[in-house]
């Protein structure tokens, strides 16, 4: 019998079919747009023209690979950023707080055990007794089975 696959690998395929569908969303747009491109389009980048009509197919791969990796970056790279610059932060601090909390409730256990102990033992006192019984009846003996013949083998129980 199959084990059942737990949610992380549920999480997993989930993440990475929509990390292959943006992909695909994005190549399918890029794509579009270079075979849509007006002919005189101008692209400015520190004060240096491009013309994007004017690229060779090995600038354009270029240009495409390039959008195709700020893609990539923008989807996985910044997220898993955000997750581990700020979530885990947030993370460790709470589990710090926890455990201080913790070792002050500890402190405040060991400092109150005189109270704790003189209010069990006044707890103790002062609780209603339960009703003692005697001892528990021995178990009666069986009733004693009538013998109505006897027998000498185990084929004919009553033989004469």
């Amino acid at each position: 019998m199959h084990a059942r696959p737990s949610p992380w690998r549920w999480l997993g395929w989930a993440l990475l079919i929509g990390t292959l569908a943006i992909a695909l969303v994005t190549v399918v747009s890029l794509v579009t747009m270079f075979n849509h491109l007006p002919p005189d389009l101008l692209i400015t980048v520190d004060g240096e023209q491009i013309e994007l009509g004017g690229l060779e197919a090995g600038h354009a791969w270029l240009a495409f690979g390039a959008i195709v990796l700020a893609m990539v970056i923008v989807v996985i790279v910044v997220p898993l950023a955000l997750l581990f610059g700020v979530g885990l932060p947030l993370l460790m601090v709470a589990l710090g707080v926890v455990a201080a909390l913790l070792c002050a409730a500890l402190a405040v256990a060991v400092v109150g055990s005189p109270v704790i102990l003189l209010g069990l033992l006044l707890w103790w006192a002062v609780r209603p007794k339960k009703k003692t019984t005697g001892a528990p009846a021995a178990p009666a003996a069986p009733p004693p089975v009538p013998v109505i013949g006897q027998h000498t083998d185990n084929s004919t129980p009553f033989a004469q």
